[in-house]
């Protein structure tokens, strides 16, 4: 088991165990840029086909590590509401060079590009007014109708 407290560890280790397998870092994708905030949705809406037991353990380890935070739906008591973290917001453009890396030297569907191209170029103020968007929905709670559109667009994919 890695020792998350050891200040004699390697930064770039410490990142990668704490959230450097694939699956973690498609959750954050899901709930940060596609709006996926429900176990449900994060099940039924995978593009990667999720298992619901891998799903149901990396939830817990980014709530663990303290990516995520869970809170009961106000409207069905059964339902949880997954958010981001300041933590994980300031992962979100590490999510988007991902993004550009990938589609610089590995093709993917363009499909998926297109609605996030403007954010995989490092536009530092672009992203800093999607990760304030995050804030308001994520931090502050204000509904993502009354946040910038990025956000009901991305949401539809």
């Amino acid at each position: 088991m890695f020792d998350f407290n050891n200040n004699q560890a390697c930064p770039i280790g410490l990142a990668a165990e704490l959230i450097g397998d694939k699956w973690s870092i498609i959750i954050l994708r899901d709930i940060a840029v596609l709006n996926r905030q429900t176990y449900s949705r994060l099940y039924n809406k995978s593009l990667e086909g999720i298992s619901s037991a891998t799903l149901a353990k990396r939830l817990k380890r980014l709530l663990d590590i303290g990516m995520l935070t869970v809170s009961n739906d106000k409207l069905h008591s059964q339902k949880k509401i997954y958010s981001l973290t300041e933590a994980a917001i300031e992962f979100v453009p590490i999510i988007f060079d991902l993004a550009h890396w990938s589609n610089t030297y590995h093709k993917p569907s363009p499909e998926y590009v297109k609605p996030i191209k403007d954010y995989m170029g490092g536009n530092k103020k672009l992203i800093k007014e999607f990760q304030n968007g995050l804030r308001k929905i994520h931090l502050r709670k204000i509904p993502i109708d009354k946040v910038d559109l990025i956000f009901q667009s991305l949401a539809k994919i």
